[in-house]
């Protein structure tokens, strides 16, 4: 494997980078609506990794991980994970007719998709939240999903629901269908909103062409992208403290020259270094083989811790600035912590990589 990003991915990095630069101003900015349709209309982010037959880019999960990595830099409140997810689901469990009808709105950002789980036990039958029944010849789902990214205005939702025959299967709810109510909900991340989704004999389509394998592929992509957007944030982090603690004087120096704000930024910039590894490796590893299994507990983990430290080692760099409502390290903080509980927190994705690991 060659463990490095070519020419034109380190173009496409630097390329988004300055257009989001430029247009993603303030992360609680009201703008984020034409953000988002700029990024798809402009830079086609959700068509990325998505086959040329269903009208995306054909490029690999590297360069959706490439983009995760750079609006996780700059807090970008636009729902790509939310969407990106949706979009990975319909690609691995739906068949050709599903994949045709449902993924042009959500490539091209007319429409807007959420992944109603964000715990650990996804296909876990005991665990679900959300049950599916025959009713006047079609599927319907009854339950609840809380949490759902970005759940507030998303126009399509992909929830797991339990199946008469005890296994849990990917199913899609439009948003105004009969039955669907979304209610807002408090979100210590205030750049990225959640909802709780009520599901009250709500009309389905099931994602039935895959089967609980896909689903927990699907679940490990979605861990690799969050890593990757957990890294850019990381590394936004330690940016701003060395730029800070190079211009802050204190007792008539900077405090960067002080040893404790030193080891401070070593530190970081260390567990920021093998996140990068295992981020590259994972997103590598998506092409083919059993290792992304392996590989995507280990980066969501890494860079969960990472992020937490970054973002708190950033805030005592700063000191009491960083404590204002105004400054934008506690968006960063608030990021890290919440990303770092999706899909399980940092303990559960160890746990659950020795489990496929064999240890």
């Amino acid at each position: 494997m060659d463990f490095g990003y070519s020419t034109e991915q380190d173009d496409f990095r630097a390329s988004l980078r300055g257009f989001l630069r430029e247009h993603a101003g303030d992360p609680r900015s009201t703008e984020a609506a034409r953000l988002w349709k700029r990024l798809c209309a402009e830079l086609e982010l959700p068509a990325l990794h998505t086959p040329p037959e269903y009208g995306g880019i054909g490029a690999t999960l590297v360069e959706t991980a490439i983009a995760f990595s750079e609006l996780g830099r700059r807090l970008a409140p636009v729902p790509f994970a939310a969407t990106t997810f949706a979009i990975e689901a319909i690609l691995r469990l739906g068949d050709d007719e599903q994949r045709k009808s449902l993924l042009p709105g959500l490539l091209s950002g007319e429409q807007i998709g959420a992944f109603a789980a964000s715990g650990h036990r996804v296909t876990d039958s005991s665990t679900a939240t959300v049950s599916a029944q025959r009713h006047g010849g079609r599927v319907v789902l009854t339950g609840e999903c809380t949490a759902v990214l970005h759940g507030g205005i998303a126009n399509l939702f992909v929830v797991p629901a339990l199946v008469d025959d005890a296994t849990v299967r990917l199913h899609v709810v439009a948003a105004d269908a009969p039955g669907v109510t979304v209610v807002g909900l408090p979100s210590f991340d205030i750049t990225r909103p959640v909802a709780t989704l009520r599901l009250a004999q709500a009309p389905a389509d099931a994602l039935t062409a895959g089967s609980p394998d896909d689903i927990q592929r699907v679940l490990d992509v979605a861990r690799v992208l969050l890593a990757a957007e957990m890294l850019g944030g990381a590394e936004a982090c330690l940016e701003r403290s060395v730029e800070y603690a190079g211009r802050r004087e204190q007792f008539g120096r900077a405090i960067g020259s002080f040893q404790a704000i030193k080891h401070m930024c070593a530190e970081m910039l260390i567990e920021i270094d093998a996140t990068r590894a295992a981020v590259m490796f994972a997103a590598m590893s998506a092409a083919g083989g059993d290792e992304l299994q392996v590989v995507a507990p280990l980066a969501k983990a890494q860079a969960a811790d990472t992020y937490v430290l970054c973002a708190g080692s950033a805030m005592q760099v700063h000191g009491g600035i960083a404590f204002t409502w105004e400054h934008d390290l506690h968006l960063y903080f608030r990021r890290a912590k919440s990303t770092a509980a999706l899909f399980g927190s940092s303990a559960r994705h160890r746990a659950l990589l020795a489990d496929r690991a064999g240890l």
